[in-house]
């Protein structure tokens, strides 16, 4: 069903239902799932959009459009508006309306303006914003701006005759998901109710995770479950529910993590070819010893320095090299020192191994994808920065030299054997 509402129709549920309340215009995305992630150009004569990037042959790429998730509280999909200026216009017929108020769900403070109309000042609860809108046209166009410097999510809106009896219950998890390990320190999403509404808790899947009357989460075993608070709605607030997707992983045993030389990584990165980025063992956790060649970026927050991205050899200065790409320091924490690590530093580092792939070149690294392990320092010229790992040992495995070369025997220097460094003196 079109969302745009002929005035003619306004009138009749006027009149037939006896509310002051007739909807004039709404728009959930609920019509428009096949164009998740594609151009949005054609979903709607009545709508234009500004901040889609798009791909060589036309296809969408990135930025203004619809993604399936749930960050603004709404149902999916939802309408990402891209940073720095994009924005969403909509053209509305709204015949003889004069006095209507304009609701919406946003994770942002986005900008609205009119052309045939005033907008009154934003009022807000969480995610939920609901401005007056006074036309002074039959017509009138409403244009939400982003002018942050980060994305936003627009859904659930509602353009109405004269003021809401309800309020929007204002319930948000901040998140349209969260992944945690069992066994590990994680945090969970909390609530945002600022207006106090009893909710009642809920886990689709109670097998994976449960979660009491209270909020607090208990982690049963691995897989998805969706978490969800709901409001049954009151005289004055509209009912509401709002959920995140829970993903659980099972408890990393300590012998997980596999020891690799540079020109060892090298090889099981470049094995995967140069057609499309990809990982080594399925996002696999890695630890990879190697002399800082080059600090190429420290990437700054404001408590410290976020992570650093830098590159690494088996020897100081070499030529054969992985990029480690922004890693956080040890404990995966953020740095606060930017000169914490130097060239020729010797460093441990753990995450995924891949080979990534843009516009045609191709570069291995050591990264932190979602869904996989986190890239961060083990040690910074320290060989026992690994040594809380346990690994099988086997003392006929291959010796191999920091360069990644199999030796016969190791006689002076540091070596690799089953995984692990060891210093012969």
């Amino acid at each position: 069903m079109n969302k745009i509402l002929r005035f003619s129709l306004v009138c009749l549920l006027a009149v037939f239902c006896g509310s002051v309340n007739a909807q004039v215009w709404e728009e959930d995305w609920s019509d428009y799932k096949d164009y998740v992630k594609a151009d949005l150009s054609g979903m709607n004569a009545n709508y234009s959009f500004e901040g889609t990037t798009y791909k060589d042959d036309g296809s969408y790429k990135g930025g203004t459009g619809l993604y399936d998730e749930t960050l603004a509280g709404g149902e999916a999909p939802e309408l990402l508006i891209a940073k720095n200026g994009g924005y969403f216009s909509a053209t509305i017929s709204v015949g003889s309306a004069t006095e209507m108020t304009l609701s919406f769900k946003c994770n942002k403070n986005i900008d609205v303006t009119a052309d045939g109309a005033e907008v009154g000042e934003a009022e807000n609860t969480g995610n939920d914003y609901s401005y007056t809108i006074t036309a002074s046209a039959s017509t009138i166009t409403l244009t939400f701006t982003n002018n942050l410097s980060a994305n936003c999510r627009l859904d659930n809106i509602k353009l109405v005759e004269g003021t809401p009896t309800t309020k929007p219950a204002g319930l948000s998890w901040g998140t349209s998901s969260r992944t945690v390990t069992i066994g590990e320190e994680n945090t969970f999403p909390t609530l945002s109710n600022e207006n106090n509404l009893p909710v009642t808790y809920k886990s689709s899947d109670t097998g994976v995770a449960t979660i009491n009357s209270s909020g607090d989460i208990t982690l049963v075993a691995a897989g998805k479950t969706t978490i969800s608070a709901s409001f049954a709605g009151n005289s004055e607030f509209e009912a509401e529910t709002v959920s995140y997707e829970l993903t659980v992983k099972e408890a990393a045993s300590g012998d997980e993590a596999t020891i690799v030389t540079v020109a060892e990584a090298l090889n099981l990165i470049n094995a995967l070819g140069t057609e499309k980025t990809a990982y080594v063992d399925d996002k696999a956790p890695f630890i990879v010893y190697g002399y800082i060649v080059e600090i190429e970026e420290m990437s700054p927050k404001p408590d410290g320095y976020g992570n650093a991205t830098f590159t690494i050899a088996d020897t100081k200065g070499g030529s054969e090299v992985i990029k480690v790409f922004r890693c956080k320091d040890i404990d995966n924490a953020n740095f606060e020192d930017a000169d914490k690590i130097k060239v020729d530093d010797l460093v441990a580092v753990t995450g995924a191994l891949q080979m990534y792939v843009k516009d045609g070149v191709c570069t291995p690294e050591v990264s932190g994808p979602s869904g996989g392990p986190s890239c961060h320092l083990l040690s910074i010229n320290d060989l026992s920065g690994v040594n809380a790992l346990t690994v099988n040992k086997n003392s006929n495995a291959p010796i191999y030299n920091m360069a990644g070369q199999r030796v016969n025997k190791a006689v002076k220097g540091v070596y690799i054997q089953n995984g692990k460094k060891f210093v012969v003196k």
